[in-house]
């Protein structure tokens, strides 16, 4: 019974956070707010081959 109620709890634990961050597009918005430090760094890395 104890391990039912532990597994209840962790699924609720885990909608609980998957819910808000699919409803919000959270998850979207955290790439957007890397977005532009990630550039910059990539920007700045030397080049082995040329396009």
């Amino acid at each position: 019974m104890k391990l039912i109620k532990i597994v209840f709890t962790a699924a609720l634990a885990f909608v609980a956070v998957t819910v808000p961050v699919y409803w919000f597009n959270l998850d979207t918005k955290l790439v957007k707010l890397l977005e532009k430090p990630m550039m910059k760094h990539y920007d700045t890395m030397p080049r082995d081959n040329r396009l």
